[in-house]
């Protein structure tokens, strides 16, 4: 079968906490991405094409290709050369950046929101001084296709004026192979950036309130951020000595939730307006058999099911989060069980392959009916 390339674009480049983009591109066997983007923060994939936009501009540089889609004559080159049959972005902001590339280069445009970019204040106001936010109408009317990675996106895009015919929702996804269980241990898990939108707060508050039921328990809250420092304060006045290992890198992940038998994701929206898409943290649990508590916020729902797989709270419910930590602590044989249905429902439903193969035949069809597909065999 012959590939074809398609372009995809990323302001920042394999950032490691987004390791989902590349993953997503995993069972390509039609299209070949070429990656282009302007900051390159870590290793692409080996063999990769990797277009740094950076050196390509002419006299008005970088922010004359973002402010005013003004595209140099040798940046239009290097990209025709490659024979892109469409675009890809990734996020709303890349999508408005890539924007100008699309209409220049004759290509249809697919842009993918995760999370942030569909809900923030700051993405979502009216501003002449932001270019998403001054181009998200054009860009909403001219891209071929919207993949909002949950339902909950693709409400949030609607309620702003998205064009719903124009949305298709499309998971993240995890890898079955990298995230197994494992000998699983009495460990309550948190793993991410300690911030207002990923709730770090509530769940130490609800295990302020579990007290002695810890016992036996082992407590490990993984990541850094900005609320670190009061909340460590918080767990000490609280009695409760919890493992704080700090930022970890991406491949030692697995380890973690392999040996947990509960994960804790009790993300809510932050003031900013910030809030989850899908958090893959949900998924990579699932896939390792840990039993979720997780509260009932952007698509968790659409992954976690309560009662079975885990349990759901409302955001900022700490009561109610910790009567759901006792249950799990109180019966693990039950806890266990849903670690093992939340495995099935995630093979069964964020398998990474079908996912990737749901991914390029999205793209597949934009480009067949750009007749883009065509125009690459000439």
């Amino acid at each position: 079968m012959i590939s074809r390339n398609f372009l995809a674009y990323g302001d920042t480049l394999f950032t490691p906490s987004e390791s989902f983009i590349v993953r997503g591109y995993r069972g390509f066997d039609a299209l070949t991405p070429v990656y282009a983007g302007h900051d390159v923060r870590g290793p692409g994939p080996a063999g990769a094409d990797v277009l740094a936009l950076g050196a390509l501009h002419g006299v008005t540089g970088e922010a004359g290709f973002k402010q005013f889609g003004i595209l140099s004559a040798r940046l239009k080159d290097e990209i025709a050369r490659r024979k892109p049959v469409l675009i890809h972005a990734s996020f709303g902001k890349s999508g408005t950046y890539a924007l100008p590339i699309a209409r220049q280069l004759g290509l249809p445009l697919v842009v993918t929101y995760y999370g942030g970019d569909a809900t923030k204040h700051s993405n979502t106001r009216d501003s002449l001084l932001r270019v998403y936010n001054r181009r998200r109408a054009a860009l909403w009317r001219e891209a071929a296709l919207i993949l909002p990675c949950s339902d909950f996106l693709w409400r949030e895009l609607a309620a702003k004026g998205c064009p719903e015919d124009k949305m298709i929702v499309h998971h993240n996804t995890a890898d079955a192979e990298q995230f197994q269980p494992g000998e699983k241990q009495k460990i309550i898990l948190f793993a991410g950036r300690w911030t207002h939108k990923k709730g770090i707060d509530t769940l130490i508050a609800a295990l302020a309130r579990l007290g002695p039921a810890l016992d036996g328990w082992r407590v490990r809250l993984l990541g850094d951020g900005e609320l670190k420092a009061p909340l460590i304060a918080e767990l000490a006045a609280a009695g409760i000595v919890a493992e704080l290992p700090g930022w970890i890198p991406a491949d030692e992940m697995p380890r973690h939730f392999a040996e947990a038998m509960i994960v804790c994701v009790p993300s809510k929206r932050a003031p900013s307006g910030d809030a989850e898409g899908m958090p893959l943290v949900c998924i990579e649990a699932m896939l390792s058999g840990c039993a979720l508590a997780a509260t009932r916020h952007a698509g968790i729902p659409e992954c976690v099911r309560d009662g079975e797989t885990g349990y759901l709270v409302e955001e900022n419910d700490t009561d109610a989060l910790a009567d759901r930590l006792s249950r799990m602590i109180s019966d693990k044989d039950a806890t266990r069980e849903m670690g093992r249905k939340g495995r099935a429902l995630a093979l069964s439903d964020f398998n990474l392959a079908r996912q990737s193969r749901k991914l390029q035949d999205h793209l597949l069809g934009v480009a067949r009916a750009a007749g883009t597909l065509a125009k690459n065999d000439r």
